[in-house]
Formats: structure tokens, C-alpha cells, sequence
């Protein structure tokens, strides 16, 4: 049951128009930051403690100070080199930042519960101090703070923001509260609205209150007697803060959320940008600065509402953790909600065709003979029939001992990392019918596995390679410990490259697999986290989770890999695959996204299309009664297209003749040469030219 309510709330929330491209820029990694104020270049970060960072280059943010509070410090207001600092047992705490490498105490005022949040406005400090609702102080002279009035809440004060005389107050429970304060020494209460979570943060802007709530609550605050709800927007995570600049909300929910409220009564989710806990965001000059608890601060580019490389996206359900795309057909492991099949033959428009909801976690996907092999975490092995896409059938499937986290199949044979069982190796000839054939214990713990010649690749802490030449007896040939810690690894041309996490990515010689050297190291940024590495023709591809990044690197030679270009966005990329050009990503709660790879690089050479190859495609497929074929001829020449039965037998010609270079596509009606409607099945379209041939199965449905 847990388990469908999960499902109902990620197709609530996870529908997100990402159209909008937004790049980390820059960070600085404290302790614990959990709210940031900007003013001058300067950024103030409170991490216990505050934390002053100059960030007048914001690609290269340098720490000036940090200064020790008396108390927790909570937030921040900075006006006028003077620091206000919310702190919460210990109240106000007012700090001299003339000098900002020398902050000086002025004075403290200690609050009667806990200083949650500050605003100052006129000489005046509003304080949302918890239990003991707003209070108001003097600090027209900072060495001598005097409160002027209180008003004590209903609920539990956590922020206030003061505009024309009139404090708003994010009352937990008791939702946002609005008071007079024309009269300091006499704050009176003009109205309140209930919102529907807990009102954690408030923001005003043009006569309109924005609360984090949980979700984003727009409130017409016009007459503040009379607060009127004017939209609501439900934020993929749990909205802790927001900020308003130029008619757009920066909502910080563990990711940033970028809203569109020109018109507040529909709000529009321009984009997202995807990190680890995001608590407090401020914005400054179209940069974001975002506390992001133990990873400090990250200061991201939102000037960028465009991104013409992403071609097009399909949000599934779940988690998109793994993605393995065949003859225009993505397959997506999707956590909770299992293995989603979609339609990618135009990218632009993906389609799902079908799902199977599989007893675990999908972590991991290899797609062979039509045939799915899902790595479902605590549920094994699933083996899944997809020749039919919309209708996914489970063959069998095979407990594995612990997590089953990564599946390679080669020659009917399911490689299985699974964890601290490490690798298992199963036959799966009789899909219906897996059979363990033998299992090698790894070091750590089997995250990761690739299998090429016979010999089997583990990423497991470090790299475990293992011949498997006899499964049933698998030997460890040679282990080689990267310095971090192994997450992935893909082997091409006698070449390893491990995603080795902070340590880099780890281009390993490997032709001698019982002598591994390494080769090089590649780090795009000191603080980079490298989670994935692949290889398309001559271009490594590099996915760097800390900072939203894919880096692509020429592997001409593979011992000195040279830099080609970076592509920064919002979205942190779990594991990608590639398909005439395109690169298909799995981004977690932000699904299946389709970059164009040639808008990327820019470089031809990388992406084309190898002269053995039509690419040959058939739209739909499945189809009824017809579907469209296309080709690509790379010089003119006599064609040859036919249609072939399951049994081999030729079914239909539709080509014979001359064709000149290019582009083409003809339609199959699904006749065979007499003119009979063909019955439903397997076909093949087979495609001569220059002495080459291609083929490409379909599936005729009715």
C-alpha cells in the first residue's frame, strides 16, 4: 500500500516542464549551511557559526572570516556593514562588518525564546522569535538594542519579512500572520491566513505573500485584513524557503524550484536545479546563492531560461536510475516503479509504450533479444519479455543473494553485481529457467559490472577483474585500488575507465588484465564526483553528479585524452546511453531526458553515423496496419528493400531500384506481394545497398 501511495504522489509532483538551463558556478563547502544573505559581494552564511565569503568573482569564492556567535546562528540580515544575526537561544546577536576580514561584536539581545529569523527595515529589527511571536527592537543605536513591542502569535514565529509598515509572519501551525507595525510599541494584528502545511518562510512582493509550507502558497496580501489564497504551487520536495525577483519564486525543497508567478493565480515551474539538500536561497543579480546544508554554499546561474540542447524529456513516476536504449526504444529502471518502456523514435515526442512494475527497486537495465534483465535490488534478477513493448511479460526471475545493483548479459549469460555478494553469474539460455552457474565474492561491495572477452569488470571499492572464461569457475586475475571509491566502470578497446567518485574518473590499461596501469586520471574540478564514464566512438563522456556536469574528453589516444567541451545544467545525470546522436539521461525524480549530442560538441566526427549503417528505422513499432520506414544511403546505388517472416520467407519487395544519397522512407501496409493483410508477428525488414546490408526487426499487432 506504502508502496502506491509513493507512486500516486511522484505522478503528482513529478511532472516538470525543465526547459530552462541553470549551471553551478561556483561553492564553498561548510559545515552545515542553512540560510545565506548577500549584500555588496558579500555573502553571509550561517553554519553554526557565521561564515563570512567574498564572492565578487563568484566562479572562485574566498572566506574572509569566520566568526564565532555566541549562539546557533540561524539567519541573517546585513544593511548598512552591520550583520544581524538570528541566533536562536541566544537572540540577536549585532555584528560590525565595516572590515569584513575583522567582524566586531556591537551588542546582543537576548530574546525571550529562540531568534528563528530577522528583518530590518528603518532601525528597526523584526525578530520571529519562536514561542514568543514577533519582537521589536531599536537598534537605531547597535551598541544599544531596546525593544520597542511584541506581539505574541498564535503559533511558533520562524521568519518575518516587514513591508510598508506591516510585518508577515510564518507561524508554523498557525500559517502566516500580518500585523500593524506602524506603531512599533503597539503591533496590532490586521488578519491571518491558515495555509495549508506549516508555514515555514514568507516572502512579500507586489502586494502578494509567498509561504513555504511545504508547498508554495501565493497569498493577495492587498488588504491585509483580508488575505485571499491565489494559487498554490506543489514543489517536488518540501518547500522550506522562498525568494521573489522579477515575477519568478526561487523555492528551495531539498532541490532549488524556479516558478514562474507573472500571473499568481497559475504559477509555471520554469525549471529546476537538481542538488543535495537545498535549506535557504537569496538571489542577487540573476545568481543564485543556495545554503545546501553539509554541502555548503553553491552559487548557480539563473540568467539562462533557455536550453535549446535538450531535445526533448519524458518524466516517469519513479527514479530514473539506469537507461539502455535499442532501436528507438529507451528502457528505464525506475526504482519503486520498476521498468518503463518508451518510445524515443522521435525524440522530441517520447511515448511511453509500457511499464512492468517489478517486485523490488529497478536499479539497473541490459536489454538482449528482446529480452530485459533488471537489476531489482532486493528482489534479484527479474527477466522480462518486451518483445511485445506494450506489453511486458515476466519470464522468471532469480533471488539473488543480497542487492542485485547492476546486470550485463553477453552470450546468454546474466553477470550480476550484487552487492556484498559480489558477482553472480547466471545462465539465462532458458529465460524462463535461470540457472547460477558460479559467483565470485569481491572485496567490497559489487556495484558495477561490464564484461568484455571473457573477462568480467567490477567496480567494487576498487577494480576487481576476473576471468570468467569458465563460469563455473570464475578467477581473479588482478585487482587495482583507485584512490576513492569505484562506482562504475565501462571497458573499451583494452581500456577500463572507473568512475572513481571524488577521486576522478581512472583510465586504466587493462590489455594485460592481470597487470592493470593506470593510464591517466581526469578530474574536470578539485570537488568533482564522478559517478559515470562511457565511450561513444572516439568521445569519453564524463557524468559529474556535485556539479551538474557532463564533460567530453577526445580518447583518440586513449593514454592523453584531450578536452573537447563542457555542458553544465541543472540536472544531475545518474547514467546516460547514446543513439544516433542523441544521449538519453537518467536523472532520478527528473526522469528520462534526450540532449542532442551534435549541439553539444559541435564535432561531426564524434556522432556521425558509421558509413555501415542505414539506420535503419521503422515508425511505430509496434504498428497496425502500417508503419513508416526510413534509411540513410550514404551514396547513391541500387536499393534492395525487403519484408521477411519470422520462418525467413520473403513476405514483400517494396524497393528495387536506384536511389540517390540520403534521406528516405517508404510505407508498409502490411501486405504481403499478393495483397493479403499479413497476420500479426515478428517481421523483418532487410535493406541492401553498395554491398551492405541491414536489418531491422518489427512487430505487427492487431
Amino acid at each position: 500500500m506504502m508502496k502506491k501511495i509513493i507512486l500516486f504522489l511522484m505522478v503528482v509532483i513529478i511532472i516538470l516542464p525543465l526547459s530552462a538551463v541553470y549551471f553551478k558556478i561556483g561553492e564553498y563547502a561548510t559545515a552545515d549551511a542553512h540560510s545565506v544573505f548577500v549584500s555588496d559581494n558579500i555573502a553571509y552564511v550561517a553554519d553554526v557559526d557565521l561564515q563570512i565569503i567574498d564572492v565578487s568573482n563568484p566562479q572562485n569564492p574566498v572566506l574572509l572570516v569566520t566568526y564565532d556567535t555566541l549562539g546557533y546562528a540561524e539567519s541573517f540580515f546585513a544593511s548598512d556593514n552591520i550583520a544581524y544575526v538570528a541566533e536562536g537561544y541566544a537572540g540577536l546577536e549585532i555584528i560590525d562588518v565595516s572590515n569584513p576580514q575583522n567582524p566586531v561584536l556591537m551588542s546582543y539581545y537576548a530574546t525571550p525564546d529562540y531568534a528563528y529569523s530577522v528583518f530590518i527595515s528603518n532601525n528597526i529589527a523584526y525578530v520571529a522569535d519562536g514561542l514568543s511571536g514577533l519582537q521589536i527592537i531599536d537598534v537605531s543605536n547597535p551598541q544599544n538594542s531596546v525593544l520597542l513591542g511584541a506581539y505574541d502569535t498564535s503559533g511558533s514565529a520562524l521568519s518575518v519579512f516587514v513591508s510598508d509598515n506591516i510585518a508577515y509572519v510564518a507561524d508554523e501551525n498557525a500559517g502566516l500572520q500580518i500585523i500593524d507595525v506602524s506603531n512599533p510599541q503597539n503591533p496590532v494584528l490586521l488578519g491571518a491566513y491558515d495555509t495549508s502545511g506549516s508555514a515555514l518562510s514568507v516572502f512579500v512582493y507586489n502586494n502578494i505573500a509567498y509561504v513555504a509550507d511545504g508547498d508554495l502558497q501565493i497569498i493577495d496580501v492587498s488588504n491585509p485584513q483580508n488575505p485571499i489564497l491565489l494559487g498554490a504551487y506543489d514543489t517536488s520536495g518540501s518547500a522550506l524557503s522562498v525568494f521573489v525577483s522579477n515575477n519568478i519564486a526561487y523555492v528551495a525543497d531539498g532541490d532549488l524550484q524556479i516558478i514562474d508567478v507573472s500571473n499568481p493565480q497559475n504559477p509555471v515551474l520554469l525549471g529546476a536545479y537538481d542538488t543535495v539538500y537545498v535549506k535557504f536561497v537569496f538571489i542577487s543579480d540573476n545568481i543564485s546563492y543556495v545554503a545546501n546544508g553539509y554541502s555548503g554554499l553553491e552559487i548557480i546561474d539563473i540568467s539562462n531560461s533557455q536550453n535549446p540542447v535538450l531535445v526533448g524529456a519524458y518524466h516517469t513516476s519513479g527514479y530514473a536510475e539506469s537507461v539502455f536504449v535499442s532501436d528507438n526504444i529507451t528502457y528505464v529502471a525506475d526504482w519503486w516503479t520498476g521498468l518503463q518502456i518508451i518510445d524515443v523514435f522521435n525524440p522530441q515526442n517520447p511515448v511511453l509504450l509500457g511499464a512492468y512494475d517489478t517486485l523490488g527497486s529497478a536499479r539497473s537495465v541490459f536489454v538482449s533479444d528482446n529480452i530485459a534483465y533488471v537489476a531489482d535490488l532486493d528482489a534479484g534478477l527479474q527477466i522480462i519479455d518486451v518483445s511485445n513493448p506494450q506489453n511486458p511479460v515476466l519470464l522468471s526471475a532469480y533471488s539473488t543473494y543480497r542487492s542485485a545493483l547492476s546486470v550485463f548479459v553477453s552470450n546468454n549469460i546474466a553477470y550480476v553485481a550484487d552487492g556484498y555478494s559480489g558477482l553472480l553469474i547466471i545462465d539465462v539460455s532458458n529465460p524462463q529457467n535461470p540457472v547460477l552457474l558460479g559467483f565470485y565474492n569481491t572485496y567490497g561491495s559489487a556495484l558495477s559490472v561490464f564484461v568484455s572477452d571473457n573477462i568480467a569488470y567490477l567496480a567494487s571499492i576498487d577494480l576487481e577483474i576476473i576471468d570468467v572464461s569458465n563460469p563455473q569457475n570464475p578467477v581473479l586475475l588482478s585487482s587495482y585500488d583507485t584512490p576513492g571509491y569505484a562506482l562504475s566502470v565501462f571497458v573499451s578497446d583494452n581500456i577500463a575507465y572507473v568512475a572513481d567518485g571524488n577521486a576522478g574518473l581512472q583510465i586504466i590499461d587493462v590489455s594485460n588484465p592481470s597487470l592493470p596501469v593506470l593510464l591517466d586520471t581526469i578530474k574536470p574540478r578539485p570537488t568533482s564526483a564522478i559517478i559515470n564514464g562511457k565511450i561513444c566512438n572516439n568521445l569519453l563522456i564524463i557524468s559529474d553528479t556535485k556539479w551538474n556536469e557532463l564533460s567530453f574528453y577526445d580518447i583518440s589516444n586513449a593514454a592523453s585524452p584531450e578536452f573537447v567541451c563542457k555542458y553544465s545544467w541543472n540536472l544531475a545525470t545518474y547514467d546516460f546511453s547514446i543513439q544516433d546522436g542523441y544521449l538519453y539521461t537518467a536523472n532520478r525524480y527528473y526522469g528520462l531526458n534526450i540532449l542532442d549530442l551534435n549541439q553539444i560538441v559541435g564535432i561531426d566526427d564524434y556522432i556521425q553515423v558509421p558509413a555501415t549503417s542505414f539506420n535503419l528505422r521503422n515508425y511505430p513499432n509496434p504498428f497496425n496496419p502500417e508503419t513508416t520506414i526510413s534509411f540513410e544511403l550514404s551514396k547513391a546505388g541500387n536499393v534492395v528493400l525487403d519484408i521477411y517472416n519470422i520462418k525467413g520467407e520473403l513476405v514483400k519487395r517494396i524497393i528495387n531500384h536506384q536511389m540517390s544519397n540520403g534521406m528516405h522512407s517508404v510505407v508498409w501496409d502490411g501486405k504481403d506481394n499478393n495483397g493479403h493483410i499479413c497476420s500479426s508477428g515478428i517481421y523483418c525488414c532487410k535493406i541492401s545497398n553498395n554491398g551492405i546490408v541491414e536489418t531491422k526487426k518489427m512487430l505487427l499487432l492487431k
